[in-house]
């Protein structure tokens, strides 16, 4: 490898890491992503730190958890002086170009990248079926073209399957027969129903309060609506979403296909992730905003079409926890840039090259502000911060006196966490390991107070929507 590597990290949104047909799903079709894996490193234990769009890339752009960045929600806002990923870059020999969706609130995209194409109006939460051909097109034409001296980061931000949502929103005003009795699809060509579609009923107060009861904080007319699905709604859900993988997997492709066929294409080091997942049924759930495998599990692979990189291909790797604050420092140590403080993450590098290095034996991931998890080998471990009498508007944290309702899911026995075991005496002492993991990670975080008044005015409202609820149950 001469010099340092090009670098291309493609993200698609809302993708479940284990909707992908080389990881066996039998329900889709990926060749393009597919191929990524055959020709690198697949991370099968990899988690988001937060699984919602602007928290999750905030961490991307930063190595940081969204109780440091300032964006603990969708409108949170980036703290300024926090210096990320394109920035880093462009003054450290490289030239960082963005291409698609963004979406970190409080950062302009132009500020930190050279930008192929990012529309008038900044891209939002959906429109992949304009906004992802445009930016395949816009890479492509970067892909023939880019003839300067100095290696590129280029970063893609697809949207689908996020249009999965839009297909949500238009049960929101009407109800739509099932595709059986509209005649679009036969039974068999559904996906069937989860195993988890039934759930754990006692959950966090932050969970029901967002997700479950009728005036939720989040999405509440799409909840209002699939409460009169019957079970060809769902299945049509999933089969959907699946179609709009399919659809991103396309684009992936054709993106692939021009760099194999430029002068890059063997010192070019691709990542691909997402930045969360989708429940599509799971729990009876919709979206994102949970801290449930579905939601909170991504993929992660790290690849090369070529021989010049240095990678394990083929590799399933099912042996290390991975999270979003890791793209930072994996990118930086490719570019053979020092990692700047705070930075939470670790790079992936030495474990693509096989290297044997000291490693995190869980995931931490933040959820809604107040929502925390913890992933172990063998147990899933959820919780929440109760809020605070009087907010401060610094996250919350560590702190054991302010810990709400707890779940614990054994996830060799349980894969599809539906048996919470937080209330069994034999299952204490892991629920107190557990506790204390997550205890001593939150004390290792850089908290920083909200100052932005539209997230301050979140964190108000919803915080009195909660107090309410352990107040009076409803």
């Amino acid at each position: 490898m001469k010099g340092h590597p090009n670098i291309l990290f493609i993200n698609t949104d809302q993708h479940a890491w284990d909707a992908i047909s080389v990881y066996e799903n039998p329900h889709l079709n990926t060749p393009n992503i597919d191929g990524l894996h055959r020709n690198g490193t697949s991370f099968r234990k990899s988690y988001c730190t937060d699984p919602v769009c602007a928290a999750a890339r905030s961490s991307w752009a930063t190595g940081l958890y969204t109780s440091e960045t300032g964006v603990p929600f969708n409108g949170g806002q980036l703290h300024p002086d926090i210096q990320d990923i394109g920035q880093l870059l462009s003054s450290n020999g490289y030239r960082a170009f963005h291409c698609g969706k963004w979406h970190v609130p409080g950062r302009n995209v132009r500020d930190s990248f050279e930008v192929l194409y990012y529309g008038k109006q900044h891209i939002g939460a959906g429109g992949a079926a304009y906004y992802d051909s445009a930016s395949t097109h816009a890479v492509a034409d970067f892909l023939t073209n880019y003839d300067s001296k100095e290696p590129f980061y280029l970063q893609i931000g697809y949207i689908d399957p996020h249009d999965v949502c839009e297909y949500l929103h238009n049960h929101e005003e009407k109800h739509i027969p099932n595709p059986l009795e509209q005649g679009i699809l036969a039974e068999e060509d559904l996906p069937p129903l989860p195993e988890n579609f039934n759930y754990d009923e006692q959950e966090t107060v932050l969970h029901r309060v967002c997700r479950r009861v009728d005036d939720a904080l989040i999405h509440a007319p799409i909840l209002k609506a699939v409460r009169n699905w019957d079970e060809f709604h769902w299945r049509y859900l999933r089969w959907n979403y699946y179609r709009f993988i399919e659809k991103v997997d396309a684009e992936i492709g054709r993106v692939l296909s021009i760099l194999k066929r430029t002068p890059f294409c063997d010192n070019t080091v691709i990542i691909f992730s997402a930045d969360h997942g989708e429940a599509c049924g799971s729990h009876q759930m919709f979206q994102k905003f949970a801290l449930y495998e579905e939601s909170v599990r991504v993929p992660f692979i790290i690849s090369c079409l070529g021989d010049g990189i240095p990678i394990k291909k083929d590799k399933l790797d099912d042996d290390y926890f991975v999270s979003g604050v890791d793209l930072f420092p994996t990118v930086c140590d490719y570019a053979g840039i020092d990692v700047p403080e705070p930075c939470q993450g670790m790079s992936l590098r030495p474990l693509v090259e096989g290297q044997d290095v000291p490693w995190r034996d869980y995931a931490f991931i933040e959820s809604n502000y107040w929502g925390r998890s913890i992933v172990t080998d063998n147990y899933k471990y959820i919780t929440e911060y109760k809020p605070k009498d009087i907010e401060d508007f610094l996250p919350p944290g560590p702190d054991s006196e302010q810990l709400g309702i707890e779940q614990l899911f054994d996830r060799k026995s349980d894969p599809w966490e539906t048996v919470n075991l937080a209330d069994k005496p034999e299952h204490q002492e892991i629920i107190n390991s557990c506790r204390e993991k997550l205890l001593e990670q939150e004390s290792r975080l850089n908290r920083r107070e909200i100052v932005h008044q539209n997230p301050k005015r979140t964190i108000r409202n919803w915080g009195n929507r909660l107090r309410e609820y352990w107040k009076h149950g409803k």
